[in-house]
């Protein structure tokens, strides 16, 4: 029969053949987009953050602000919420001390180190105490008459012989140079209770200078971590000062050491809350 052959590789040119399947390599280069020069591609990211138009901000927050999250403490019994506070504040003071003890240093608190404020007059651990406000500047610092913080030192450059948490009378305690005498009252009464201030100092290490806290605050129980650094009333040796101008009048080897112990020594030194010594 004319024009048939029983081979698809038939030689008559006549015959229609099919299409070699083509390679979508060039149809993958198309679809890739092209790379923008660096200069480009920073106005394009640019644009995205700037306007032509100018809008004026009526206000810093957002008008639908949103709601914080509910604890998910809320439903919790009062005496849970303050074992499990206490043993959280009791589980984080063993692993600061474990840490204090490895590099053989003091516990200091990163949060509110009261020595690096008072040195940088900043007064951010201050001025948020209560109403009264501190003015530190080299002025008030150097001057005998102004009722500022003078110093920081810590419990055991204080006290000779420092003692916590033994034989606690109601009695020890004094109110300082801050209106506080709401809380003064409150360790008053609680000091007056077999084991109340246990319950509220729940951790603490002498010789690192850590002690642990337990507070019930906005319907929840929370801890807090401090260190032993405390406020004084009279400036260190090094500083000039009128007590120093005194004792220097007297002819003494041991200026230095008298001023320690006059001034910067015992329950009397303290700027603010004092205790019997």
């Amino acid at each position: 029969m004319h024009g048939y052959s029983s081979s698809e590789e038939s030689d008559d040119p006549r015959r229609p053949r099919a299409q070699p399947a083509t390679t979508n390599n060039n149809d993958q280069k198309k679809k890739k987009k092209k790379k923008l020069p660096p200069q480009k591609s920073i106005n394009r990211i640019w644009k995205k953050f700037s306007k032509r138009k100018f809008h004026k901000a009526l206000a810093v927050l957002p008008f639908d602000p949103v709601q914080p999250p509910a604890t998910y403490h809320s439903n919790e019994l009062l005496s849970a919420g303050y074992e499990r506070a206490a043993e959280e504040c009791r589980r984080k003071v063993e692993k600061i001390i474990k840490e204090c003890k490895r590099v053989n240093m003091r516990y200091r608190d990163p949060g509110w180190d009261l020595d690096w404020d008072l040195k940088y007059e900043k007064g951010h651990c201050l001025n948020h105490l209560g109403s009264q406000k501190f003015e530190l500047n080299r002025t008030t610092l150097l001057s005998s008459q102004v009722a500022v913080p003078k110093a920081v030192k810590r419990v055991h450059e204080i006290f000779e012989n420092p003692t916590f948490m033994k034989e606690v009378s109601g009695g020890d305690v004094k109110q300082g140079s801050l209106g506080d005498c709401w809380i003064m009252a409150g360790l008053t009464a609680l000091a007056n209770v077999p084991g109340g201030l246990q319950r509220i100092c729940v951790a603490h290490n002498t010789k690192i200078g850590i002690y642990g806290f337990v507070f019930y605050r906005d319907g929840e129980w929370i801890y807090s971590i401090i260190d032993d650094k405390l406020y004084l009333k009279s400036p260190l040796w090094d500083s000039p000062s009128m007590q120093r101008d005194l004792l220097q009048q007297i002819d003494r080897e041991d200026n230095e050491n008298v001023y320690r112990k006059t001034y910067q020594t015992g329950s009397k030194a303290l700027f603010f809350a004092q205790c019997r010594d």
